[in-house]
């Protein structure tokens, strides 16, 4: 999956809680990002790989993955000034906000390492499809959605379910989530992480809670959804961008794990 949606408005939406934007899997070009007064907000975001953070105690390199949470008002600095790398992030702010971490028992401002990428990009695309599918979201749903996203990662930091995945795993899920368009080869994948193709289609499905094969499927669909909303794009071509350049397998696949043919979820989002 990788979506991104952005939109500041000005002046700010005040209330019990509001949502700017949220990104999923959103691949940057080397750089560094540093935004000394923020952007008014609050900003929770994950860090696939290495990069380079500002905390309290002074500036931070971290291997990844890693998960950080900005508190309202605080200056941002992030990035890997030497090679690509992704990350996934959420923009909100609101009255009701500080309630919800304190009930999770989270601090208004952390840092620390996350492994547990399907929880996390499980939370967020409830609230990507709350603020993009709906004319006007709903502050009732999107408050429960940051409860349980909270609630979870608490639950996981003291479970302990963040144990460590490879370094190698990760850089194949996210060769797989950046290309849904290309032909999976399982072959090529298990010599990155230098295991037999049964061995590693096993440790990806326990590191990541899926098959190799359906990590790719869950890309494609969820591209498929939001290239859905662009109608300056044929059905027909969003397929061969997602990797079906058969149109008729394109909307079978679709219509399997949505319910809708691809039409038809674009005349519903129209709708909405």
């Amino acid at each position: 999956m990788k979506v991104r949606y952005l939109k500041f408005e000005t002046p700010r939406r005040e209330g019990p809680l509001a949502v700017s934007g949220v990104g999923i899997g959103e691949e940057m070009e080397p750089g560094l990002i540093d935004r000394p007064h923020g952007t008014g907000d609050r900003l929770l975001m994950f860090f696939a790989g290495p990069v380079r953070l500002r905390v309290a105690d002074g500036e931070l390199q971290t291997e990844g993955p890693a998960l950080r949470l900005w508190r309202e008002g605080a200056g941002h600095f992030y990035g890997n000034p030497v090679e690509r790398w992704s990350h996934s992030w959420l923009h909100f702010h609101g009255s009701c906000v500080p309630a919800l971490l304190a009930e999770a028992g989270l601090a208004e401002e952390f840092c620390f390492e996350w492994n547990d990428i399907p929880l996390l990009e499980s939370c967020l695309a409830p609230v990507y499809r709350e603020i993009t599918a709906m004319p006007e979201p709903d502050p009732r749903l999107l408050r429960n959605h940051l409860s349980s996203l909270f609630l979870e990662i608490s639950r996981a930091r003291k479970s302990g379910r963040r144990n460590r995945i490879p370094d190698s795993y990760l850089r194949v899920r996210r060769l797989i989530v950046s290309t849904p368009e290309q032909e999976l080869d399982l072959a090529m994948l298990a010599r990155m992480v230098s295991r037999s193709v049964p061995a590693f289609a096993a440790n990806f499905r326990r590191h990541f809670g899926v098959s190799p094969i359906r990590c790719q499927l869950d890309s494609r669909i969820e591209l498929a959804r939001h290239l859905l909303h662009d109608r300056n794009l044929s059905v027909k071509e969003i397929g061969e961008r997602c990797g079906y350049p058969d149109a008729l397998q394109f909307s079978r696949m679709f219509r399997r794990r949505t319910g809708l043919s691809p039409t038809a979820y674009r005349q519903s989002a129209s709708d909405a």
